[in-house]
């Protein structure tokens, strides 16, 4: 009944993350629990519960006594997002340098081509969950399990952001930031450049909260 219980709540939650980032959801979107009941089959109670996780991460807010909505978070909690999130990544990559093994950096390099080819197909879920698993693998290369958690706390707030207000969709391969940036953080970290490291994962968080900033959402 438990693992009934959580397999239900991991089905909302991925199917409300799945409806925003295929913009079938926007920000200020209200979500109805018996709408939800009745779409799915599955009771309230584990819908509240994913609903309730994806509020922590920022996906959405939940108003008392009016509900559950998309979120529509300021230009200033964007920027703090990103500001803390390149803080911690910066300090993840510094120790993650000496101590990734070359297992690991051949994951990064497969992350990567996987990357190139989902952004090339325009398939923004793939890409969005191969870009995850490549900033958490140097993260996690660091050992330690708080940056670890943080960090990846952070990403998901950042990527609903990203769900709404990228332009994905209308950049090429050859043109995106995102992999020019994954391109040369890989390269320094072979190469063992501990302030090159530092120095482009910072770029790296900069050039996306910039992006979002050409595109009118931040001032």
């Amino acid at each position: 009944m438990q693992e009934d219980k959580m397999q239900s709540k991991d089905h909302i939650y991925n199917l409300i993350k799945d409806k925003i980032i295929r913009k079938e959801l926007f920000p200020n979107t209200q979500i109805v629990e018996s709408q939800l009941s009745e779409e799915t089959g599955i009771s309230r109670t584990p819908i509240r519960e994913a609903l309730k996780q994806l509020s922590y991460e920022g996906i959405i807010t939940i108003i008392p006594n009016r509900g559950a909505f998309v979120s529509n978070p300021t230009p200033d909690k964007i920027k703090s997002v990103f500001e803390c999130k390149k803080v911690l990544e910066a300090a993840a990559i510094k120790i993650a340098c000496t101590n990734i093994t070359d297992k690991e950096l051949d994951v990064l390099e497969d992350l990567y081509l996987q990357g190139a080819k989902a952004h090339a197909s325009k398939d923004f879920y793939l890409f969005t969950k191969l870009n995850d698993e490549f900033h958490m693998t140097i993260v996690r290369a660091s050992k330690n399990s708080c940056y670890e958690k943080y960090v990846n706390e952070l990403i998901q707030r950042s990527n609903v952001y990203l769900f709404f207000y990228d332009n994905f969709m209308f950049t090429s391969a050859d043109d995106s930031e995102a992999l020019k940036g994954h391109a040369r953080i890989l390269a320094l970290l072979k190469a063992g450049d501990v302030n090159g490291c530092v120095e482009a994962i910072e770029k790296h968080n900069q050039v996306t909260l910039d992006q979002l900033s050409l595109n009118g959402i931040i001032q």
